[in-house]
């Protein structure tokens, strides 16, 4: 599977849906926009798809409700608790804004992840 460039109309809308949940972090990750809370990411673009973390209930609903498959980033290496929602969920601003909602809401009640201790950097020729 070759790299697609992540789309740069879906990291529009994304971020705009955004706006009003506070405290959201924006990065880049898979060359496209990733939103984090508490410094989980919760959704994202990743190519022409628009993907969320979802509580497993809520990511059975939404493969059955709206269509939503398993976020796949590499052939063999599914994501778990994410999803790729479909352009009919990212099209229409209420529909997108329920699963954003429903995706902060379970990314907010995890407790705050830590920040990865930075590794000491070793320098060449030093043998300790």
């Amino acid at each position: 599977m070759d790299w697609e460039k992540p789309s740069s109309e879906l990291s529009d809308i994304l971020a705009q849906a955004a706006e009003p949940f506070a405290l959201v972090e924006k990065r880049k990750m898979f060359g496209g926009l990733s939103l984090f809370l508490n410094g989980h990411m919760f959704a994202g673009v990743h190519g022409q798809n628009l993907i969320l973390r979802l509580a497993e209930e809520e990511r059975a609903e939404a493969q059955a409700e709206a269509g939503a498959v398993p976020f796949v980033p590499m052939p063999g290496r599914v994501m778990k608790e994410y999803v790729a929602v479909p352009e009919s969920v990212w099209t229409d601003a209420e529909n997108l804004d329920r699963w954003l909602r429903r995706s902060v809401e379970f990314v907010g009640a995890l407790p705050p992840k830590e920040p990865k201790a930075k590794k000491a950097r070793v320098k060449k020729g030093d043998k300790s």
